[in-house]
Formats: C-alpha cells, structure tokens, sequence
C-alpha cells in the first residue's frame, strides 16, 4: 500500500504506538538485565525478546518517511527540521533529567564542572535509553544519501544488499560463536550503524511482499524469537550473569522479528477499515510517542518512589506496563498544549 503525496499513512501511527508501548514494556521489566537466577528474570526476558523489535521498526519508519523528503523540500530544510526536532528535546531533557537524578532521585554524580556536564550530555552519560536520539540524529545525517539510493530502479540492487548485510552482519557473527568458529568483523556488508533498517523500511512500506514470502519471514521471527531465548537461557543460567552473545539488534533474529512486526501491521491495515475519527485518535496518540520516549523513565522512578514498588512483581511488570504508558501519554498530552513545551515534546 503506497500512500499518496502528502497523504497519511495509518499503519505507521500504529507502529509508532505499538513499538512505543514495547519500549515501556521492556524499561518495566528492567529485571532483564538483572540476575538470571531471579525467579522473575525468565519471564521479564521473554518479554524483552518479544518486544525486541520496538527499536529497530522505529528506525524502519524513519527510512518509509524519509526517503522521498526531497520531493517535500530541499536538504537545508530537512536538517533544519529534523535536526532541531531531536538537539532541542536532547538538550532540554538531558538537563532536567540531570536535575531530577543528581537532586531528588539520586541516581546520579554531580558533574565537576561545565566541560564535565557537557561531556555527560554529548558522551550519553545521563539518561542511558537517550542513546536513541543519537541514533535516530545519525539517520538523519545520512538520509541525503540514502534519498538518492532509495529509488524504485535500485530496488532489485538494495534487496541484495539486505540479504548479504542478513548473512555476512547478522546470521554468521551470531551463529559461529556457537560453534567457537569467529569471523573476522571486516568481512561484512559496509553500512555502519542502522542503516539496513532504514533501507529496510523504504522497501517494506513501497513493495508488496507475497503471501509466501510473508510467510517465511514470520516462521523465520518465531524461530529467532526462540533462539535468542534458548540460547541466551543456558548460557545464562550456566555463568550466573546474563549473557547476550545472540543479542544485537542487526542480528538475524531481530531482523527477521521487526519485518514481522512491519508487515503484519501493513497487511492488517488492508483489511480492516478505519473510521475518520479512529485515524484521528491514532494520529494524536502517535503524535506523542517521541515525548513518551523523553519522560516514561521518570515516570517508572516516580511510580517507583511514590508506591514503593517491587520491580520484581509480576504485578509490576504487567500492569506496570498500562500505567507507565498511559500516565506517560496524559503527561505529553498536556506538555504538547503548552506552547512553551511545543518544542521539547515535539
């Protein structure tokens, strides 16, 4: 399904708020990347390795969006636009989040100085989960390259890329440590960082991919799914420390699981049919999943603080999930109706 110029695409606010409620779901159930001798790491671990696809569809739908900007504007615009949508909220919540950790949650080491604090700004050393903004703004320094690549006559050449780069970057690195077999990290496809995903989203949101292609891809992400559990749980269970040898989001699992998610999504909204309303409220909700992002971490330690929650529960890492997103959600709601705030929770 291939929008119209300037036309709202439906499934990509949907994505945007299923891989933003995934987000939550997995800070809630941090025990992850507690002990795995914890009773309630095995099921906090599931649960991450069925949301593990939030971060890499995110970065799939900047490459759908994206692609084509120049037909919107010229690249001063672009940077213009989508640099200040991210440095601005980085640097406005990097320094409330510095206020909010050195002096009332105490999670965090004044910084000696100037230089020192914008070290911890520029090195992500306050609020760990803001690596993505970092990400997202390497995307976008990118983009005016890859606006030229992602072309339909290039489609043919990109499929190929994103097959070499599954094999050579994401299915052998993973794969051969199993067997003590470990192969030299120059032999991959590269584009560095999370490019394959942008290259990824371009080609998911403009091909229609077959019902027998579709397919495979789902019995491939069950199967990754699965892996990345069972191996990640032996080995684990065995050294007493969690150990993410088949972790990486550019691994052939996560792969696999986040072109699931893509085209599972793509292919419902086919079929089901949307009321006008109903795409309003999807496009308000999505509107404030980057704000989401900026401020769930605060909003699990103040429900932490406030209810003196067992990070452990189950009751927490289940209804932990509603209340996070939903009080996240109402929070941003307001922020974006103050116009001092507009440009903070864009």
């Amino acid at each position: 399904m291939k929008a119209k110029k300037n036309e709202r695409v439906v499934y990509f606010d949907i994505l945007n708020i299923i891989c933003m409620i995934a987000v939550v779901a997995m800070h809630v159930n941090a025990a992850t990347h507690g002990s795995p001798l914890v009773r309630a790491w095995k099921s906090s671990f599931a649960i991450d390795c069925i949301f593990y696809f939030a971060v890499p569809v995110f970065y799939m739908l900047s490459g759908a969006t994206l692609y084509n900007y120049r037909e919107k504007y010229d690249t001063k615009s672009f940077f213009k636009k989508r640099l200040t949508k991210i440095i601005i909220p980085l640097i406005y919540w990097s320094i409330f989040i510095y206020i909010f950790k050195v002096y009332i949650s105490k999670e965090l080491v004044p910084a000696t100085g100037v230089l020192s604090f914008i070290n911890m700004v520029i090195g992500n050393k306050i609020e760990g989960t803001f690596y993505f903004m970092f990400d997202i703004l390497g995307i976008y320094l990118t983009m005016p390259l890859m606006s030229l690549v992602l072309k339909k006559e290039n489609n043919k050449d990109l499929w190929l890329i994103v097959l070499l780069f599954f094999i050579f970057n994401g299915l052998l690195p993973n794969i051969l440590p199993l067997f003590k077999l470990y192969l030299y990290n120059s032999l991959q496809v590269q584009i560095g960082g999370y490019i394959v995903f942008v290259i990824l989203g371009y080609l998911l949101s403009t091909t229609d991919i077959s019902k027998k292609h579709r397919i495979m891809i789902y019995i491939g992400a069950i199967i990754g799914l699965i892996y990345r559990y069972v191996t990640t749980y032996i080995w684990s269970m065995e050294q007493g420390v969690v150990v993410r040898t088949t972790w990486g989001y550019t691994s052939w699992h996560s792969i696999l699981l986040a072109c699931s998610v893509f085209l599972i999504v793509k292919e419902l909204s086919k079929k089901i049919n949307i009321s006008n309303k109903v795409e309003k409220i999807l496009k308000e909700v999505s509107s404030c999943s980057f704000g989401i992002y900026l401020t769930h971490i605060m909003v699990i330690t103040c429900q932490s603080r406030l209810l003196h929650i067992n990070h452990l529960s189950w009751e927490w890492r289940t209804f932990g999930i509603i209340s996070t997103y939903l009080i996240s959600l109402l929070v941003v709601w307001i922020l974006k109706r103050i116009p001092m705030f507009k440009k903070v929770v864009p």
